[in-house]
């Protein structure tokens, strides 16, 4: 019998040698239903809730990523063909900014695809709602506690401030992509900002915003002013879930609660924490306690019913 180790260094690990393991076991009439992913953290929203839609027709799930947008569209476009529509087979992509760039692919949900209508799965985890789970399923709180309405009443004011803190980095990113530079915002990590003890949001920049992301995001041009200003605009048109990034919603959502559990502890009241949150474990936590986003639900039952 072979260890662990070696089943998974035998694991299929390119998307199409996946693809290929999907072509030999999928049954078109069978009682599995099989979700083409992204990334790490989308099976904890996306697989809970295709589960709990599969259990009520008894089908099992098989989760398969593929890595990143494209490999999913690719995905998409091959098994779409081979087996038109199949409600056993459905593909999950974040929209990421490529409707704000012009891109006609990957931007709306349509048969078997479902795209996110923000930015990403995990804006979907970044609600008052959310904070009101950790509260009481970490925290301990009873749930009809006014502490918990004074969180979310707080974290509703937290929102509206991350909004206008994160708009300047975000119209540079959609400027600077829409000049053909594809900057690497994962040199930044959530250590660029803290929160005070206002619940005010301060960023590290060094010397300035500008100057700051062209020398860590790698970016040899810079867009012009007058294209930044045009771009804040177009942004503050439209809902911050839309073109805020997921990952960075999620760094506002942990800080929160960090700077939420250091007032408890400056006002000696004594807490006893389940789980710590950090961003490691935040989407595995939240995910199986919030409800179904209403247009995945959609989705799902649409997909689902002729089975």
């Amino acid at each position: 019998m072979s260890s662990f180790l070696d089943a998974l260094k035998a694991a299929p690990q390119t998307p199409q040698a996946k693809l290929n393991i999907f072509l030999l076991s999928f049954q078109p009439q069978g009682q599995a239903i099989s979700i083409f992913l992204e990334g790490r953290d989308d099976p904890s929203l996306i697989r809970v809730n295709v589960q709990r839609f599969a259990e009520q027709k008894a089908l099992s799930v098989e989760t398969i990523i593929l890595g990143n947008k494209k490999e999913v569209l690719k995905a998409y476009d091959y098994l779409g063909k081979r087996f038109p529509n199949n409600p056993r087979i459905m593909f999950f992509v974040d929209k990421d900014h490529d409707d704000l760039l012009g891109e006609n692919r990957g931007i709306q949900t349509q048969e078997s695809l479902f795209v996110t209508p923000y930015y990403s799965i995990e804006n979907y985890l970044v609600s008052e709602s959310a904070i009101a789970a950790i509260l009481t399923d970490f925290w301990g709180l009873d749930s009809s506690s006014e502490a918990i309405t004074i969180a979310c009443q707080k974290f509703h004011q937290f929102q509206a401030d991350y909004r206008q803190a994160f708009l300047p980095w975000m119209a540079w990113l959609l400027a600077i992509r829409r000049l053909g530079e594809n900057p690497n915002n994962n040199n930044i990590n959530a250590s660029v900002f803290t929160v005070d003890i206002n619940y005010q949001i301060m960023f590290n920049w060094q010397p300035d915003i500008l100057t700051h992301l062209g020398r860590v995001c790698n970016v040899n041009i810079r867009p012009d002013s007058m294209t930044i200003d045009h771009t804040t605009r177009e942004l503050e048109a439209l809902p911050t879930k839309v073109w805020l990034r997921g990952k960075q919603e999620l760094w506002c959502l942990v800080k929160f609660l960090n700077r939420l559990e250091e007032e408890v502890k400056t006002g000696e009241v004594k807490l006893k924490i389940r789980s710590p949150i950090n961003l490691n474990n935040i989407v595995e936590l939240l995910a199986p306690r919030l409800p179904c986003p209403s247009d995945l639900d959609d989705y799902l039952v649409n997909r689902l019913s002729s089975l």
